[in-house]
């Protein structure tokens, strides 16, 4: 991937001004109240207040990058605006949700992926991690296995590409699978461990997927279907 001197140059100043304003939170707080309150122990809330304030302007940054120069799907030359732009959200999208990681319990994984950007639904599993969460959406009761990776772009020489990756409703991606740009995973649908979905692949629902490069390998048919 191509870095110039204006990705450092941004990364660093964004990211130092949301260091401050983190910074600047943590300070106000150690003095109206953790100080008073815990006394010398206070250095522990106070570094905990800082993380989650760094999160918290680190996903107000991503928004604001995504409004002023939105990260459309598409073929990108690595040369154009748009491509600095993704580099700048993926940092402070990176940074941010390292920041969080102390708080971030299973159960929070769905609400940090939506500050970000990701249209999540309800009573999802989230176990794995969103790359270019802006494009990614999650339907209800959805299962996103452990350190699977789903992934909204693709880098190839001279251009990136965006898609959209979406996960229906009730679907599951399996333990360690990688869903790649511009696939879209049908309702019921299931990925199996260690699967690769391949970009632009098409998974209809309540079919049985796995394998390197993923492939369908069976329909699925619940007790409901045979009881009827």
């Amino acid at each position: 991937m191509q870095t110039r001197p204006i990705d450092y140059l941004l990364s660093s100043l964004v990211l130092t001004l949301i260091g401050l304003a983190a910074w600047s939170c943590a300070a106000g707080t150690s003095y109206l109240a953790t100080r008073p309150v815990l006394g010398p122990y206070h250095v522990l809330a106070d570094a905990l207040v800082f993380l989650l304030a760094f999160g918290a302007f680190a996903a107000l940054a991503a928004h604001l990058i995504r409004r002023l120069h939105p990260l459309r799907p598409g073929r990108h030359a690595m040369d154009m605006p748009l491509f600095t732009a993704w580099k700048l959200y993926t940092v402070v999208h990176e940074f941010g949700r390292g920041a969080w990681l102390p708080f971030t319990t299973v159960f929070a994984r769905p609400l940090v992926a939506a500050l970000f950007g990701a249209r999540i639904g309800k009573d999802i599993a989230l176990g794995g991690m969103l790359v270019d969460p802006h494009l990614i959406t999650i339907g209800d009761r959805a299962i996103i296995g452990q350190d699977s990776v789903l992934t909204a772009h693709a880098i190839t020489s001279g251009e990136i590409i965006l898609q959209p990756v979406t996960i229906g409703r009730g679907a599951t991606v399996g333990v360690n699978a990688v869903i790649m740009p511009g696939t879209e995973i049908g309702e019921g649908a299931v990925v199996t461990a260690g699967s690769v979905v391949p970009p632009g692949t098409r998974i209809p629902p309540r079919e049985l997927w796995g394998g390197v490069p993923a492939r369908k390998l069976k329909d699925i048919v619940d007790a409901a279907t045979i009881r009827g």
